[in-house]
């Protein structure tokens, strides 16, 4: 049952609604609650996953791209090359670092020991993210700068549901910190900081980019996509 309420509410928030990228082509104001679900919370959710790596890409979007890319670590590694990492999933930045066992460490040494971060991804570089055709797959594109384009692939169990939802939501609670740092009293959006990643930027250029625009992109995109592959599942 439980499965199944998470399987609606995760397919509400992918599908359907007005094209909010549309809106801000046009011109028309966006109001400070726009069409997005208040997130759950600004707690930092943290994931046990297996990390397969990191593969440059050609572009910022395309679920050809993240497939290829998916394709392309599985195909160059076996399951005991994948990594155990935590990804922990926040509204500023993406964290990727080593996961210990707490059995590997010792008692005495238990507080001493720090996590060594691998990769951090600000969420306003984030150009595109989805699940694989594996349902267990998960990837992320992350803008480099310089049309320099990383894509991040993990695998998740039982599914990469959870943590899918997780992202979108730290798109959604950046988009909204950004409406109210800049309440939209203007038709143009304003710039919510410098380095931004826009999925409608064909030159790649962080610095020229706006953080609205690009998360909103993202979110816009998410919404087309329709429900993740799982969520059929749960519903039979």
């Amino acid at each position: 049952m439980s499965e199944r309420k998470h399987a609606k509410a995760l397919s509400g928030a992918l599908s359907g609604g007005v094209s909010l990228h549309d809106r801000m082509q046009s011109g028309l104001d966006l109001p400070l609650q726009a069409e997005f679900p208040t997130p759950k919370t600004e707690l930092v959710q943290r994931f046990r996953l297996l990390y397969l790596g990191m593969k440059p890409v050609d572009r910022p979007i395309g679920m050809d791209i993240l497939n290829g890319a998916i394709d392309s670590l599985i195909g160059s590694s076996s399951r005991e090359e994948w990594k155990a990492v935590n990804l922990n999933v926040a509204d500023a930045a993406l964290i990727i670092s080593n996961h210990q066992e707490e059995e590997e460490v010792k008692e005495e040494v238990k507080e001493e020991v720090k996590e060594e971060v691998l990769v951090e991804c600000r969420v306003r570089f984030l150009s595109f993210m989805g699940v694989g055709r594996d349902i267990h797959c998960f990837a992320f594109i992350m803008d480099g700068g310089g049309q320099r384009y990383e894509c991040h692939v993990f695998w998740c169990e039982p599914n990469a549901g959870q943590l899918s939802e997780a992202v979108q939501a730290a798109c959604m609670l950046r988009y909204q910190k950004c409406l109210l740092a800049h309440p939209p009293s203007q038709r143009s959006l304003p710039s919510c900081g410098r380095g931004s990643s826009s999925l409608g930027s064909g030159g790649g250029n962080r610095g020229n980019g706006s953080v609205k625009r690009g998360v909103l992109s993202l979110i816009d995109t998410l919404k087309q996509k329709g429900p993740l592959p799982h969520q059929s599942n749960h519903g039979n």
